[in-house]
């Protein structure tokens, strides 16, 4: 074993970033491979050992590999906030579910439907935009290091867990979207009884929170395994 200069770990850093990959996580991959790999090889074995690692680790099949990391951290996401979810509806977390039904149905019999829409919604709302704020704010300061060494040479490099994260958290904006704001552009809320417009504040608040709760608990989960 022995330890590579500068001018070759700069050769290896400019091979890596000709494959034009933006995640994180298959660059540092890629560069420890390659560099334990050219390790073990004396200097006068290095171009042609960095030749051979290029055929293996084409361009086409590290995005492969890109993209598959990409579903399958999506599909790990989605997979652990659905077991959380799960929690909630088995006991004794079931008291706690009940509860927070009872309370929001409370709320909404005793409030106006705009301030239904201020409590229940504005709520969850700023806390998963904080929560988004908090997750991107630790996400770059991780990334600072990793944009240092490999900047130079890597225009874009991204963490495709941060990414995925980031559009789970966002992804209640939709509905608000999709069943509040549309309604009110076009006038349906007059046309809705308000026994309904209860039902369904209720409703689509539970799921906010229950959201809410869940995604940060997955990011928990996740994050003690995250390498970066």
């Amino acid at each position: 074993m022995r330890q590579l200069s500068e001018q070759e770990l700069d050769q290896v850093k400019k091979a890596i970033a000709a494959k034009e990959l933006t995640s994180a996580e298959i660059l540092l991959e890629i560069y420890d491979h390659y560099v334990s790999h050219l390790e073990s090889f004396e200097e006068s074995e290095f171009d042609p050992q960095l030749a051979e690692l290029e055929g293996q680790w084409t361009s086409a099949h590290c995005k492969k590999l890109q993209y598959d990391l990409e579903k399958s951290i999506s599909s790990s996401l989605r997979s652990t906030q659905w077991q959380v979810v799960k929690t909630y509806f088995t006991w004794p977390r079931f008291i706690f579910t009940l509860a927070m039904v009872a309370f929001l149905s409370l709320l909404v019999n005793l409030l106006a439907f705009k301030t239904q829409i201020v409590l229940l919604f504005g709520l969850p709302l700023a806390y998963l935009a904080g929560f988004a704020l908090l997750v991107n704010l630790q996400n770059r300061e991780r990334m600072g290091p990793i944009k240092n060494f490999l900047g130079k040479h890597v225009k874009k490099i991204t963490s495709i867990f941060n990414a995925k994260l980031t559009l789970s958290i966002v992804f209640p904006l939709h509905f608000y979207n999709l069943f509040l704001n549309l309604p009110r552009l076009f006038g349906w809320t007059d046309m809705i009884p308000e026994s309904i417009l209860n039902l369904l504040s209720v409703g689509f608040c539970f799921l906010m929170v229950l959201h809410s709760l869940s995604i940060y608990e997955a990011w928990k989960i996740k994050s003690k395994t995250l390498l970066i």
